[in-house]
């Protein structure tokens, strides 16, 4: 009847509302590699690590080639991106891809095209949100705060932010913001420059429970900041700038390797791993609250 009806188009529009929503089981287990562009040993090494592990989603935090590419038959995207990561992608691990400032060296928006042509390779947007159940990452775009020529560019991206932290402010009990730049590191890079620790301030700092970013060249547990843990994991090619002296409670290494995190409800455990002995170099927890906004 008429009823029956009804109710079958409602339940399938609530189902085509989810089709993006990937729910993750407690035994996902979350990657992050960054500044991994520069074709060298160790990023053969960090690469190799990554296809053997177990992780299953990797988030790319950005510098992705060192030299920037200009279109999809650039040879750039080739030797800098997909012949290296080759052992990788082959795996078929969903792979999250963020901006870095090289990458605005050339053409970001080829990066769009690329996912269009790998099934693997998730990136629809400069910045974009994705869910996995109650768990949310924002993947953000920092160079254009970074950099005063993109000026032009920022206003799209926060009205866009103040948009999506409304609308998932009660459907996420963990969040996660991704990007390149972080806001303070203990290593050679000692803080943001002043136009983007407005932006991170505003936006991310007080809001999410951990904030993930690459730029420094270290693996970094630089701790919380208005109670958003910062993480780097940034030694997928060019290690360097941790320094000669570590604060007890921190973690600073320029070591090849990558980020793991697991997630189970708001509680988030994390562990660094060396690349090269895939040994625990350090591991920690974070208790979240979800989305704190008003």
């Amino acid at each position: 009847d008429l009823m029956s009806y009804a109710l079958k188009i409602l339940l399938i529009a609530w189902l085509g509302s989810l089709s993006h929503i990937n729910y993750a089981s407690s035994e996902d287990i979350f990657c992050f590699v960054g500044d991994a562009g520069e074709v060298n040993q160790t990023q053969t090494l960090v690469v190799n690590a990554l296809a053997q592990s177990d992780c299953s989603v990797v988030w790319h935090l950005g510098d992705i080639s060192q030299l920037g590419v200009e279109s999809i038959e650039d040879p750039e995207l080739q030797e800098s991106f997909l012949k290296p990561f080759k052992p990788f992608l082959d795996k078929k691990i969903p792979l999250y891809l963020i901006m870095g400032n090289h990458d605005y060296k050339g053409d970001p928006s080829v990066y769009l095209d690329v996912a269009k042509n790998y099934t693997s390779i998730f990136h629809p947007s400069n910045f974009y949100t994705k869910r996995f159940g109650e768990l949310c990452f924002f993947a953000l775009d920092t160079t254009i705060f970074d950099k005063l020529y993109y000026l032009h560019k920022r206003g799209k991206q926060i009205r866009w932010i103040k948009d999506e932290l409304k609308r998932l402010k009660n459907k996420c009990k963990f969040s996660i913001a991704v990007a390149h730049h972080p806001l303070f590191s203990s290593g050679d890079r000692d803080r943001a420059n002043p136009q983007l620790a407005i932006f991170l301030e505003n936006y991310v700092f007080g809001i999410f429970d951990i904030y993930i970013t690459g730029h420094n060249h270290v693996l970094a547990d630089e701790g919380d900041h208005k109670k958003t843990r910062q993480l780097i994991s940034a030694t997928g090619a060019l290690p360097g700038g941790s320094p000669k002296k570590t604060e007890s409670n921190k973690f600073n290494v320029e070591v090849p390797g990558f980020l793991k995190m697991t997630v189970k409800g708001n509680s988030a455990e994390y562990k660094f791993i060396s690349a090269e002995t895939k040994e625990l170099l350090w591991s920690g927890i974070k208790t979240g609250s979800g989305l704190r906004v008003d």
